[in-house]
């Protein structure tokens, strides 16, 4: 089982200013449940403990100069839940007790990204705590939610045949997005889902529609995706992208993967005001309903 996983959480959220000038876009509140009672918890926060619960123990968040309160959040401060503990506050100071339980029990890394250079560079600079081992790449601003985290269970399962397996999405307007191109494969079938493809390009952000499946926010990288990171000319927007490592990867002949997420996942993503917004409303209704 996958045991690592590097969260980057170094952009600016400019598309979001003024609200992120100094509030990290990653601590922009969703809506979660606590034992039937509905909160607000810190996008990070929810990313942090879907992967806890789902068996990580080992975090690597990448952070910009202006990320402090995000490491702040997960600083253990047991003085504070002293205000929490009377009856008026009682499902905060349970849920905040849970929260740093599992804190207690994580192995947490902080690796400071002084020159913003990209989401690949980003990840380049997690080496020592890769070390020879695979692990999970999880963007910082988006969450996907599925009962019993089935995608993360398919993610685990794909990652034992691939050198790098890529969470799909299909999307009418893909272009915001990195793309694939790849052929459906039966070789590599899940019990819970047969689209899974062998990836033959990827793209980012391209010009002309080449595909409708976008890359989403969830991957498995072996090691080896580090030094290719380190090497590889930064390409769209001036940056490092990782889109770039993944065809480089594919261009060596490495085992690339994709899986187009089951139907019943819904992704959270706050990275626009538009898609914060459906964020706000998607994750209300599935806390409603306790899958969150």
């Amino acid at each position: 089982m996958l045991k690592k996983v590097v969260i980057p959480v170094a952009g600016r959220g400019t598309r979001l200013l003024p609200t992120t000038k100094v509030q990290p876009k990653e601590m922009l509140p969703v809506f979660s449940s606590s034992r039937g009672d509905i909160l607000l918890k810190p996008m990070v926060q929810l990313i942090y403990e879907q992967l806890f619960d789902f068996g990580i123990r080992d975090f690597c968040f990448i952070v910009g100069k202006e990320k402090r309160a995000i490491k702040d959040h997960f600083s253990l401060d047991y003085s504070s839940l002293d205000n929490l503990s009377s009856q008026k506050h009682k499902i905060s100071f349970k849920d905040m007790k849970s929260f740093y339980k599992r804190i207690e029990k994580s192995n947490i890394k902080w690796i400071n990204q002084n020159n913003q250079l990209g989401y690949g560079h980003a990840v380049s600079l997690a080496s020592s705590f890769v070390g020879k081992d695979d692990f999970i790449l999880h963007a910082g601003d988006t969450l996907i939610v599925q009962p019993n985290n089935r995608h993360l269970n398919d993610l685990d399962k794909l990652s034992k045949h691939a050198d790098c397996v890529v969470a799909l999405e299909k999307i009418s307007e893909p272009s915001a997005y990195g793309v694939i191109v790849g052929k459906r494969t039966s070789k590599y079938s899940l019990p819970s889902n047969d689209k899974v493809y062998k990836i033959s390009q990827a793209v980012e952000k391209p010009s002309k529609k080449i595909s409708n499946l976008a890359i989403m926010a969830l991957n498995k990288f072996t090691p080896d995706v580090i030094k290719i990171l380190k090497k590889i000319p930064a390409g769209y927007g001036g940056e490092i992208q990782i889109t770039d490592a993944i065809q480089h990867m594919v261009d060596t002949q490495m085992n690339v993967l994709g899986y187009e997420y089951h139907h019943s996942c819904t992704r959270l993503d706050i990275g626009t005001p538009d898609t914060y917004w459906h964020a706000q409303q998607h994750s209300k209704k599935l806390a409603s309903k306790g899958w969150m």
